[in-house]
């Protein structure tokens, strides 16, 4: 297999550059990947290596440097250039040095790469036969070390001696002294699936298990493997006269910076629970179980990383019930009646046992079906009120962020109750005439004849009851209905436009980055955030 090394400092373009290209088409094979020029320098000395695929705007030592380098000691290497259409120039003052071609990382395709690639090939197999080395595959490597931990973490087949020995000829950055286990999961991976359009969930893995390798890899701390869905595994190996103490210590500085990484490429939270130490493999599947137990954890203490060695004392099932009765009080300005008959259906509610993050969850989707049905809000408030309220509660990370959601959204129903108990019933027939038909180009003068009012006097007594003029509410409607399409259709922004009677596409576009401070586009692309919570959905 010929040998390729990636040179690029855009850890997301390197992920993808090493994961989609189909490489063994090329009877090629990625052995390294790394972020600048002089990285790239230290490892063409100490390794042999057929095709130098380098970016030329890098720090520390730039993609030129390093090709003029390479060039005085190595005239048969092939190199191709990363380039970008505004670095043609740049590109440009590489010509001389012999390159073999140049990737535009943001206009080709795969199949115009996979062109380069075999032109590359071609000049390669002139120079000196393809050796094959299936089982010497980084792929295929990773892949035996993985279903070896896994095997016996789920089976136990090996035994402790039979394990370390099969370990070792794996040739893995997991060596024999102490270990510590990790499960390291997300809860917004359904996001990620829907925002890379990534149905079963390929490109995530890979580049979740990549930004986990590289960065284990520069603190020299161990290995991970996708374990299922949301979750990845981690083995972390250390000497065995490093005190326990240090490898937390360790331990926490990889997680920090894996949640950078994460918040920075993907835009993710990640969660993380540790086992305790253990010198002993045949404890694997203790430590398994210690990880799950303190994932389970986190959702009720506010910490993102926790380990079995200090395991924080979670608030206890009754603390959360009285948490939330005293939400009640919320209700006080709506009245006694109304505060009395929340307490009542939560206190009943809470007589079932909710011992888990997804019990909670489901708890508090069916008290927000409950509220909107017992006030008697109208359809089309109560549904842009639950909307917002599923944002927030599946937004929390922790018990606490999700009570306070519950409690904002108490008070926002209370508002609406209060604004609905006052509305006259001209202003409640405008309103809802323009929910039947905020789809068609309606005008005041449409909405003053359904409810018999002169136009004036209509826009005076709505400004009154509503606090703002009807013109306004109508296009907040729209505008609320225009998300609800951006987030669950596939519908072009004029047809969106078209749907919430806006027939101007130019129009709609400059009313909704007024409103939202994003256009249509943007909003779909990073907005989407609305997701019915599922009991079992990324937990």
């Amino acid at each position: 297999m010929y040998k390729v090394m990636i040179v690029e400092d855009e850890l997301l373009v390197r992920v993808g550059l090493k994961n989609s290209i189909p490489w063994h088409q090329y009877e090629m094979e990625v052995v390294a990947d790394v972020s600048n020029g002089q990285e790239a320098l230290e490892l063409f000395r100490s390794h042999e290596l057929d095709l130098i695929i380098t970016d030329l705007k890098m720090p520390v030592m730039d993609g030129l440097e390093l090709i003029s380098t390479v060039r005085a000691v190595n005239s048969d290497i092939k190199i191709l250039i990363l380039s970008c259409i505004e670095e043609f120039e740049y590109a440009r003052r590489a010509a001389g040095l012999n390159v073999s071609g140049y990737m535009l990382k943001l206009t080709m395709s795969l199949e115009e790469m996979g062109k380069v690639l075999e032109t590359v090939r071609q000049e390669l197999s002139t120079r000196k036969p393809v050796i094959p080395g299936p089982l010497n595959h980084p792929l295929t490597m990773k892949m035996l070390k993985g279903k070896l931990i896994k095997d016996n973490i789920f089976y136990g087949v090996h035994s402790s001696g039979g394990f370390e020995a099969a370990l070792k000829q794996l040739d893995g950055r997991i060596q024999t002294g102490k270990i510590g286990l990790a499960l390291l999961e997300t809860n917004q991976y359904s996001r990620l699936l829907k925002r890379f359009n990534d149905e079963r969930g390929e490109l995530i893995h890979f580049t979740i298990s990549n930004i986990l390798d590289e960065i284990l890899n520069n603190h020299h701390a161990g290995e991970a493997w996708h374990d299922s869905d949301n979750r990845y595994l981690i083995v972390f190996s250390y000497p065995a006269e490093l005190p326990d103490e240090q490898i937390y210590d360790k331990i926490s500085e990889v997680f920090a910076h894996v949640q950078r990484a994460m918040n920075a490429y993907l835009d993710i939270p990640v969660f993380m629970g540790v086992s305790t130490v253990n010198e002993n493999w045949s404890s694997m599947r203790s430590m398994y179980e210690e990880c799950k137990s303190m994932l389970e954890n986190r959702f009720f203490i506010d910490s993102s990383i926790q380990f079995a060695s200090h395991r924080e004392q979670r608030s206890p099932e009754p603390y959360w019930k009285r948490r939330m009765l005293l939400t009640c009080d919320v209700w006080k300005g709506l009245g006694e009646l109304y505060c009395k008959d929340l307490q009542a259906e939560m206190s009943r509610r809470l007589e079932q046992p909710i011992h888990n993050e997804s019990e909670w969850r489901r708890f508090f989707i069916d008290m927000l079906n409950w509220m909107f049905a017992y006030l008697g809000i109208p359809k089309e408030h109560a549904e842009l009120l639950e909307l917002s309220g599923l944002e927030r509660i599946n937004a929390g990370y922790t018990m606490e962020a999700c009570v306070e959601a519950w409690e904002q959204e108490l008070a926002e129903a209370a508002k609406m109750k209060d604004m609905i108990k006052t509305v006259s019933q001209e202003v409640e027939k405008a309103v809802h005439y323009i929910h039947q038909h905020y789809d068609e180009d309606i005008s005041l003068k449409d909405i003053s004849e359904y409810v018999q009012l002169s136009p004036n006097y209509l826009s005076l007594l709505f400004k009154k009851s509503m606090g703002r003029n009807l013109t306004e509410y109508m296009t907040d409607y729209r505008i609320e209905k225009a998300k609800d399409l951006l987030l669950n259709t596939t519908l072009k922004t004029y047809e969106v436009a078209e749907n919430v009677g806006v027939p101007d596409s130019a129009y709609f576009s400059r009313i909704f980055k007024k409103m939202t401070g994003i256009s249509p586009l943007e909003f779909r692309k990073k907005k989407v955030l609305y997701r019915r919570v599922d009991a079992n959905e990324d937990h």
